[in-house]
């Protein structure tokens, strides 16, 4: 790799800590924001729920715009909207600003994630795609595992102000990556802005039908539907509904998607068992947590040689037993040393960062060069999907009685441990998925 390919690559791991970095840095200071503007549960919680969804509809937006338009130019348009919302947020006097805030910077921010994906696949040589992708999740995990730490020191010595702040920094990398991202040109193609709007409306109705009322699930349902019909009937759909006939590219969306589910049903489920089970303190949790995003993040690099070497399947093979037997175990050692937890969770940063890097390369492989961005895009997309469905399924699952499934485990809190028991079965899902995703590929090659 040359030199100004590694340079480049610097500059957009260094940009995309900070846009993942709001994914979760708000989390820990969403009791000040309810303190600050008088809000319910349910209100504080669209904090970060408005931005994942903005973040996830924006990624397979800019996936798109992606095919026909050069990366450099959609890069800075997205910082520039990222830098907005940060500006508003900064300068937020209500909730409602606030919200705002939190909608543009969600969209913006998804430029850095779905381009940076994007560029593995058309910047880098075969040899060293598999690398810089994996460089990009282990980004994707240390900025999420960063985020609460982060949030709770600018918060107590800031306010909340510094949250929306601390993203300027963001503008540091960007000379760097203006200085060597290579230049295209505008490709053949349109936008279709009725078939975006139609999608944006569907994904919506989707995540608030999970977390506000599940009639607005029918409402999606109504809305997919119009958008199936509405790109079978347009020369140049939003989303051309035949990338699905491609049977690996599906199944590596629902690996993706079981994957996600298992990784975000986890760090969901830990802080709430560590506060509970072991009594310990926000910053204590994130400290719990942090080695394993810093060692993602350090071996990142080692997972995409690997993936070059012996190939994307071999990775999500092991990717999936570890994360299985990192489940299993956690499930077992509720109550026990934060110590052995934060090792246990190691394995699951490890095991995610390193499905997410093969899938991502597998989709470049798989799929026609025009469609490379779309693809990418609604993989991202699928990964914030999962996170939203995760979380809630967790949530409900942690609120119902459900007996003792571990006969391992010996503590009194078996409901953190039943969930953790079912994050390994949701896991082993994936890996006969992968094996099915197997076989069809060996039926088309015959």
């Amino acid at each position: 790799m040359t030199s100004q390919l590694k340079r480049l690559n610097f500059s957009i791991c260094f940009m995309l800590i900070f846009a993942t970095m709001n994914s979760t840095m708000m989390n820990i200071a969403l009791p000040k924001f309810a303190e600050e503007f008088i809000l319910t549960p349910t209100e504080v919680s669209w904090v970060t729920s408005i931005f994942s969804l903005m973040f996830g509809i924006g990624a397979v937006i800019f996936g798109k715009l992606a095919d026909i338009y050069p990366i450099r130019r959609l890069l800075v348009i997205g910082i520039i909207i990222f830098m907005i919302g940060s500006l508003i947020g900064f300068f937020s006097s209500n909730f409602g600003l606030v919200i705002l805030a939190r909608i543009i910077q969600g969209f913006g921010a998804a430029a850095l994630p779905a381009l940076s994906m994007v560029m593995g696949p058309r910047f880098y040589p075969p040899a060293f795609r598999g690398k810089v992708l994996a460089m990009v999740f282990s980004m994707v995990a240390l900025g999420a595992a960063a985020g609460p730490i982060l949030g709770g020191f600018l918060t107590d010595w800031f306010g909340l102000e510094a949250l929306f702040a601390i993203n300027f920094l963001t503008l540091l990398g960007l000379p760097i990556f203006l200085k060597y991202a290579p230049k295209e040109e505008t490709k053949t193609g349109t936008f279709n802005i009725l078939g975006a709007i139609i999608f944006t409306l569907a994904i919506t109705s989707i995540l608030m039908g999970i977390n506000v009322s599940s009639w607005l699930l029918l409402a999606a349902a109504v809305l997919l539907f119009i958008f199936y019909l509405q790109s079978k009937r347009t020369a140049d759909p939003f989303i051309e509904i035949k990338i699905f006939k491609n049977r690996s590219f599906s199944l590596v969306l629902l690996m993706s998607f079981l994957n996600t589910i298992t990784y975000m049903g986890t760090l969901f489920i830990l802080p709430l068992m560590l506060s509970k089970a072991n009594g310990l303190s926000a910053n204590w949790i994130g400290l719990v947590l942090f080695p394993g995003a810093l060692l993602t993040a350090i071996l990142g690099p080692q997972v995409g040689r690997l993936i070059q070497i012996r190939g994307s399947r071999f990775i999500n093979q092991w990717a999936f037993v570890l994360m299985a037997v990192a489940c299993l175990g956690l499930s077992t050692i509720v109550g026990f040393s934060p110590i052995w937890i934060s090792l246990m969770a190691i394995f699951i940063f490890l095991g995610f960062t390193a499905n997410q890097t093969a899938f991502s390369n597998y989709i470049s492989q798989i799929l026609p060069p025009n469609q490379i961005g779309i693809g990418l895009g609604l993989f991202t997309l699928m990964t914030f999907l999962a996170s939203a469905i995760g979380i809630s399924l967790y949530g409900r699952f942690l609120g119902l009685k459900s007996g003792h499934w571990n006969i391992l485990n010996s503590s009194s809190y078996n409901s953190y441990s039943n969930a953790l028991l079912l994050a390994a079965i949701v896991i082993l899902l994936g890996m006969i998925v992968l094996t099915l995703e197997k076989t069809v590929k060996k039926r088309e090659a015959l």
